[in-house]
């Protein structure tokens, strides 16, 4: 997954190498290149959003905010086999985090 950079340094965010890109899906590929831009900082819900729905004409779903939590739920466990995992902080956000040293790496 070449898309998954370090905003600071440029360099791969740990390795995604298990993740076959087919098996990944376009809402998943874009909440997690969000997640990466935010640089260790909490993302918003409306920021994923936008992410993942901005460019629909239709808007997407009735309930965007439900969907993406779906596809993070979903998501959780693959990302944890390469020890990671999407932290979610209530009424603030959500950022990519490593599972070993639980410090944010997005």
């Amino acid at each position: 997954m070449a898309k998954l950079l370090c905003t600071h340094c440029g360099q791969p965010m740990g390795d995604f190498s298990g993740i076959d890109i087919a098996e990944l899906t376009r809402t998943e590929t874009l909440i997690l290149e969000a997640l990466v831009a935010g640089r260790h900082r909490f993302t918003p819900m409306t920021s994923l959003v936008d992410a993942v729905y901005g460019d629909r004409p239709d808007g997407g779903p009735l309930d965007p905010s439900n969907a993406i939590k779906v596809v993070i739920s979903r998501m959780r466990p693959r990302l944890s086999t390469l020890g990671w995992t999407v932290e979610l902080r209530w009424g603030v956000g959500y950022r990519l985090q490593r599972l070993d040293d639980r410090k944010a790496v997005a």
